[in-house]
């Protein structure tokens, strides 16, 4: 069965206002409980401009310490023709200007310590974890009037680009941003050929088939932090344990990860299931 690969990003569920007395699990809990009594007309939103789209399903553990949300969204008001790639030929939609081809978006929530952390799936049709937020404060105004909750999201990053590093399998590639007056230097003597050349260059390095270049990337980001001012940043791709791509970037370092599941050849969507079970697995390594 053919796979797609999806890209996920990590962040925590907080409130605008700061509060500590909000209790964002619990408020979380029961805004869902809320949207699950709505009918699907009342649970469908404008999101941006001719995309709209509702939060369709929930699933939540006994606990209720985990969700598996799964939100559908689509753009109206498009309907150019049908083109066949095998033979060029063209044919009417058949669709109404109301109806956009069904976008899901995927999202699992762990509660952990008293923290919500979720975990989204990133494609450019689906929704933005910005557009899940003010969906969410849409609803939680309509459920509480009179002191409704106003989420917000923050971005999960790491602490430490070498405590990353140390943590995958394998560094496959790496990209070091370094100023341009290095061509300038006695190894190239380009002094007079850099004025057109952006200030940074990127040198790209790849490691060989099934080998890492784990100590060249030490040996760079020592170079950026030892005050020589010629390393400004660098970015790597690598493997984890589980084989998953990782990519960090020391300018702003957020994990993103990317996960292959199953996709149905009928439709050429990504087998919800298959997803959620990918996305557990992700999920599992935060404790």
């Amino acid at each position: 069965m053919p796979t797609k690969k999806r890209k996920i990003g990590f962040y925590y569920l907080t409130s605008k206002d700061n509060d500590e007395e909000i209790n964002i699990p619990d408020s979380l809990n029961q805004l869902l409980i809320d949207l699950n009594e709505l009918n699907k007309t009342d649970k469908n939103r404008i999101i941006k401009g001719h995309k709209f789209g509702l939060l369709d399903n929930i699933n939540s553990n006994r606990g209720r310490t985990r969700h598996k949300l799964l939100f559908k969204s689509a753009t109206h008001s498009f309907r150019p023709p049908l083109i066949d790639k095998e033979t060029a030929d063209e044919r009417d939609s058949p669709k109404t200007m109301s109806e956009g081809e069904t976008q899901k978006t995927h999202i699992i929530t762990k509660t952990i310590n008293g923290d919500v952390i979720l975990i989204l799936e990133k494609h450019q049709q689906g929704m933005t974890i910005k557009q899940v937020v003010e969906y969410l404060n849409y609803y939680s105004t309509l459920s509480n009037e009179e002191n409704p909750v106003k989420y917000d999201h923050e971005i999960i990053v790491k602490d430490s680009f070498l405590e990353e590093i140390d943590s995958l399998q394998r560094i496959v590639t790496a990209d070091v941003f370094v100023d341009k007056q290095l061509l300038s230097g006695d190894a190239m003597n380009y002094s007079e050929r850099i004025n057109s050349v952006q200030h940074e260059v990127i040198v790209s390095v790849k490691a060989k088939k099934m080998d890492t270049i784990y100590d060249f990337t030490r040996d760079a980001f020592a170079k950026m932090n030892g005050g020589e001012n010629r390393v400004n940043r660098i970015r790597v791709v690598g493997r984890n344990d589980e084989n998953n791509e990782v990519k960090i970037n020391t300018d702003f370092i957020e994990r993103q990860e990317y996960v292959f599941p199953s996709v149905n050849n009928v439709t050429g969507e990504i087998i919800s299931r298959d997803l959620f079970n990918e996305m557990s697995n992700v999920l599992n390594n935060f404790n």
